[in-house]
């Protein structure tokens, strides 16, 4: 199989494509652009989106982590190429509940249905694999290059070293074995020998029944007796607690009704001193303004005041009048000559005088208008400076907080006057309801229980008095006992024979794990020396595909934890690798997809890497997303 096309509303895909050839695909982008999200696509496209899965682990199920982010409905198209035929997969969303459940396969270019493949089998068909052996062999997705087990890929490494034969699986073997065992042994599972043990057990309970019967009866009577007496007792103790109940509810009712009349009385006096507060406050000259408002206005007051003041000290220049005067001078002298020009200049200069002298006497009226405006402002406050107004401001706050706490003291008064007339008012009504309080209906329940259990106990005297005939014969009841046994008998040999034939398995599996861990681990090894330039020499697998590694020249191999994050990366790298060479079908191979697979290693090795996907790219598709 062979991807060529996709395109995906998936995550933070909106539509995207991505072309894709034969061989090696690199797919290089920086991180948070996506590379993920299409490695699920294809996971997506190929087996669906499992809408069961649940958050687990803080991590997010599928159905939720890749939900569009523009708010769209999942959906998506592949074009492939498989068995010598392009086709093209589509999966889209009808139900956001079950996204990527509707499914269609056509051949690319028409759309003729593709017989065969539906949207839960497709990527089987496809890639020869379930989904579980897909991800745990040919997709290697970020921070995930370990491999671990699973019955189909202990299956399928198993039949490659040993007959061959695809269907025999230790896993699957054992478990069948096991189900055995337990409809013979285990209770939740209904097996067979709890049954007859629960039988057993009825028919002893009868028998034991029958001799516990008279002793019951005994018990029983004792009983009755008992609680006829402790119900008169508690009769008594009603009776009294009823009579303290009254008379506490008669002197609460005293205290609610005084407690009522003080705090009317200090609603009252809060409410004249609120009112009082609040006409000191209205005549001042501020009136009701808040304490920002009287600032703000005090400032642009003290401001303005400020301003023409200034403007009022400001020094009037005699330079205007001196020059006037000259100029007059010079009109007079020039007035006198009889030449007409001389007597133009003279008239001009008499203007230009005149002139200078009337901007004299403006700026003089204009400094005694400020001055009045700066009073006009002072009289307003009843000051005689402006630091005297934001002082009139600060006053005023002083007086708004007096104010303010008036009030409140009078909305608390008010709270504690209501809540007053409400207790004087639940004093009344539940001295005119009569309800009594819970000492009393609990010592009523204890004595209806006596009564009731006096009752019971009654019934089951009369009970008892016919229990020993429908409890049958002892006798037969003995004989069925017997015969239970001999049946038990039976099921615990089954049993022994069961449990030989799981340690028979056991050993057998543990021979074929002897033959074919070999053969996985040689192939892992021949990936990793490549990988590592001849460093590493030998590779090791445990039965859960756990590796360990060993470097050229020492004398045991060194497990992961042992290893740099880049030498772990290429160990499991390999293991992944050889996995897929024994355990992939070899007939139109599946692509093999990398997610940030080499993001670990030094430059030399992550050479190394991309050869050996290069030379496996000529037998499969391989599609590699790196961040460099």
């Amino acid at each position: 199989m062979i991807i060529k096309n996709m395109t995906a509303t998936f995550g933070c895909l909106n539509g995207r494509k991505l072309a894709l050839e034969d061989g090696l695909n690199v797919i290089c982008a920086p991180n948070e652009s996506g590379k993920s999200t299409w490695c699920a696509f294809i996971r997506a496209m190929l087996y669906g989106i499992d809408s069961s899965e649940r958050a687990k682990g803080g991590r997010l199920p599928d159905k939720t982590r890749y939900a569009p982010w523009s708010g769209a409905l999942p959906a998506g198209t592949m074009e492939i190429t498989h068995g010598g035929r392009e086709i093209t997969l589509r999966r889209s969303t009808k139900n956001a509940a079950y996204p990527m459940r509707e499914f269609k396969a056509v051949y690319t270019g028409t759309e003729e249905s593709v017989s065969g493949l539906t949207g839960a089998g497709a990527g089987q068909i496809l890639t020869g694999v379930s989904r579980e052996v897909f991800r745990r062999s040919a997709f290697i997705e970020q921070g995930e290059v370990t491999v671990t087990a699973d019955t189909e890929l202990e299956k399928r490494i198993a039949s490659i070293v040993s007959s061959g034969e695809e269907g025999v699986s230790y896993t699957e073997a054992d478990a069948r074995l096991r189900v055995w065992q337990r409809k013979r042994r285990y209770r939740n599972t209904g097996g067979a020998i709890p049954e007859l043990e629960k039988e057993a057990e009825a028919k002893r309970g009868l028998l034991e029944c029958l001799s516990r019967s008279r002793a019951e009866q005994e018990r029983l009577f004792e009983e009755l007796e008992q609680s006829r007496r402790d119900s008169a007792a508690l009769a008594e103790r009603i009776a009294a607690a009823r009579d303290a109940w009254r008379r506490e509810v008669l002197t609460g009712l005293e205290r609610a009704r005084e407690h009522e009349r003080e705090s009317t009385a200090a609603q009252e006096a809060a409410a004249k001193a609120a009112a009082v507060k609040r006409a000191d406050l209205e005549r001042g000259v501020f009136g009701a303004m808040t304490p920002d408002e009287a600032a703000e206005t005090a400032e642009a007051d003290a401001e303005k005041a400020e301003e023409l003041l200034r403007a009022a000290d400001k020094r009037i220049s005699a330079r205007p009048v001196v020059l006037a005067i000259i100029l007059c001078f010079l009109a007079a002298a020039l007035g006198f000559a009889y030449d007409w020009y001389f007597f133009m200049i003279s008239a001009a200069m008499a203007v230009g005088a005149a002139l200078l002298w009337a901007r004299y006497s403006a700026a003089g009226k204009n400094a005694l208008a400020c001055a009045a405006a700066r009073e006009e402002i002072l009289r307003k406050y009843a000051v005689r400076s402006e630091a005297e107004i934001y002082a009139a401001a600060d006053a005023h706050a002083r007086n708004w907080e007096d104010h303010q706490k008036a009030a409140a003291d009078v909305e608390r008064a008010k709270a504690v006057l209501a809540s007053a007339r409400a207790a004087h008012e639940n004093a009344q009504a539940l001295l005119i309801r009569g309800e009594e309080p819970e000492i009393i209906l609990k010592l009523q329940r204890e004595q209806a229980a006596l009564d009731s259990r006096a009752a019971a106990v009654g019934t089951r005297l009369s009970e008892l008095t016919g229990s020993h005939q429908a409890l049958g014969d002892p006798m037969v009841i003995e004989s069925g006992l017997e015969d239970l046994r001999e049946r038990r008998s039976e099921l615990e040999a089954q049993f022994d024979a069961i449990d030989l034939a799981v340690s028979v398995l056991k050993e057998a599996d543990e021979e074929i794990r002897s033959r074919f861990s070999p053969a996985l681990s040689r192939t892992a090894a021949g990936y990793m020396s490549r990988l590592t330039g001849g460093r590493y020499d030998e590779l090791t697998l445990s039965r859960d595909f756990t590796a360990a590694a060993r470097l050229a020249g020492d004398a045991v191999p060194h497990e992961t934890a042992y290893l740099s994050a880049g030498a772990a990366d290429l160990l499991y790298l390999s293991v992944r690798l050889a996995v897929c060479e024994l355990v992939l079908p070899r007939e139109d191979p599946c692509p093999l997809v990398l997610d940030d697979a080499l993001i670990n290693l030094d430059p030399e090795r992550a050479e190394a890497a991309m050869e050996v996907l290069k030379e496996i790219a000529q037998r499969r598709q391989v599609i590699l997303f790196t961040c460099k």
